[in-house]
C-alpha cells in the first residue's frame, strides 16, 4: 500500500506515559474504527494505531502509550513539530454496522488505549444509541472522557476507588443485564476480549451482536 508523509502538528501529553499524536490530515479518508501504520521515514519499522480523530476533524489523531522498553512509541513520543512521519492505510474492519449506525443499542467495550477507535465512532456519528464501559487502572486514564456523553459512559477502574465503579469491566458486565440485541464492540487486550466474550455469550448475545480488535 502507498505510504503519505505526514507533519507533526502537536505532542499532547495525557499522562506520563501516556500522549495523543496529532497528524496533519492531507486528505486522509477513513472509515471511523479504522487504523494505519505510522513509519519511519526511511526504514521498514512501523506499528499500527487506530484513528482517535473524528472524520470531521481536519487532523489525525493517534492515541499512543508509551512502551519504555519499546522502540517504536519512545520514538514517536520524542518527536517535535514540524517533523514528518509516514503513514500507511488506513486498513481495517473494526467499523460500525448498519444497524448500530441506525440506532441499534450499542455497548462499546475498551481496556486502556483501546478506546480510540470508540472515540472516532462517538464524534463521527453524533445521534448513536451507545453506552461506553471503559476499563482502566486510575481514572485519570480515562482518555478523551469529556468526549462522551457522561450519562453513556462508566468508568471501571481496578487499581483505586476513583472511577464510577471500582473494578474490571468484566465484574461490571457479571453484574449487569446486556439485552440480546444490543451490539457489542470490544476493543482492548485479549485477555479481556475473551473474557468479555464468554460473560456476553453466557447472557445469551449472539456471535454475530460481539465484534471484537485486540490491542497489543
Amino acid at each position: 500500500m502507498k505510504l503519505t508523509k505526514h507533519t507533526i502538528l502537536e505532542i499532547i501529553d495525557l499522562t506520563p506515559g501516556t500522549f495523543i499524536l496529532r497528524l496533519d490530515r492531507k486528505g486522509i479518508q477513513f472509515e471511523p474504527g479504522q487504523y494505519v501504520v505510522l513509519r519511519m521515514p526511511h526504514e521498514q519499522k512501523g506499528r499500527e494505531y487506530s484513528i482517535f480523530s473524528a472524520t470531521t476533524d481536519d487532523y489525525l489523531d493517534f492515541l499512543i502509550r508509551e512502551i519504555p522498553v519499546g522502540e517504536f512509541s519512545p520514538y514517536l513520543h520524542h518527536m517535535k513539530s514540524g517533523n514528518e512521519i509516514d503513514l500507511e492505510g488506513p486498513k481495517g474492519y473494526f467499523v460500525l454496522d448498519n444497524r448500530s449506525k441506525q440506532g441499534n443499542s450499542v455497548l462499546l467495550i475498551a481496556s486502556g488505549t483501546g478506546i480510540s477507535p470508540f472515540h472516532s465512532f462517538v464524534k463521527s456519528y453524533t445521534n448513536l444509541n451507545y453506552k461506553v464501559l471503559h476499563g482502566v487502572r486510575f481514572a485519570n486514564e480515562a482518555y478523551g472522557r469529556e468526549s462522551f456523553n457522561p450519562e453513556n459512559y462508566l468508568v471501571c477502574s481496578s487499581r483505586r476507588d476513583d472511577g464510577d465503579y471500582y473494578g474490571r469491566v468484566t465484574n461490571y458486565l457479571e453484574e449487569t443485564t446486556v439485552d440480546k440485541d444490543t451490539i457489542c464492540y470490544l476493543c482492548g487486550n485479549s485477555n479481556m476480549i475473551d473474557e468479555v466474550t464468554t460473560i456476553l455469550e453466557n447472557k445469551g448475545l449472539p456471535p454475530e451482536n460481539i465484534r471484537t480488535e485486540v490491542f497489543f
